[in-house]
């Protein structure tokens, strides 16, 4: 039998494992890794254990498998959309904190950042998944931080000091403002804070708030 990696691209045994993480991810996002049991997940994505245990022997494997989407659901939504065009770096900047203002909602309330709640409920519980997460956000500096070294470059920020710790400020600004907003349900100071994230930025002209 072959393994679940070396499964051809677009197979049956590939759209069911696929089909297994996006609906683990999405309880995960609803309930918590802890309160969403192997079976729920079985159930969600219409598959019997068996066909769950072929791909991941543990719930820990599919943890991290979920940390893996949610990682590419974060590039792929937000960070490649608003950097990858011709923009200048300030205005990419800015798209990134509209676009993050309007993270994933269950119906009406806020559940706040996925891989940020995840980082929440496990870095404290689980090494290896701690690790991985901390790689999820090394990752996610690093992308922002190039995009502010590109408004060093334009004159719109002091080049003094080095762009990752302005990113990890901007980017830490607004994950708190997810974690507030899961609370308070409050989607309009969600964006009021996304916005204050940006202006927080020593720009070389400030811009006036909206």
């Amino acid at each position: 039998m072959k393994a679940a990696t070396a499964t051809p691209k677009g197979s049956k045994a590939s759209r069911t494992k696929r089909k297994i993480i996006e609906a683990a991810a999405w309880l995960v996002y609803q309930r918590g890794f802890h309160a969403t049991s192997l079976d729920i997940v079985a159930q969600a994505a219409n598959v019997n254990r068996g066909s769950l245990y072929y791909f991941f022997r543990s719930k820990k494997n599919l943890g991290l498998a979920i940390i893996d989407h949610y990682e590419s659901l974060l590039h792929e939504n937000y960070l490649k959309p608003s950097f990858d065009t011709e923009a200048s770096g300030r205005e990419k900047i800015r798209c990134l904190a509209e676009s993050y203002a309007c993270m994933p909602n269950q119906d009406s309330p806020c559940c706040g950042c996925p891989i940020g709640n995840l980082s929440l409920e496990l870095s404290a519980l689980d090494e290896e998944m701690r690790m991985r997460l901390k790689e999820v956000w090394d990752g996610v500096f690093e992308r922002i931080a190039l995009v502010l070294a590109q408004s060093q470059v334009e004159g719109e920020l002091p080049g003094e000091i080095a762009p990752l710790v302005y990113a990890r400020s901007f980017f830490s600004q607004m994950q708190g403002a997810h974690i507030i907003a899961r609370c308070s349900q409050d989607e309009a100071s969600l964006r009021e804070d996304c916005e204050r994230a940006v202006m927080s930025l020593p720009w070389a002209q400030k811009e006036e708030s909206k």
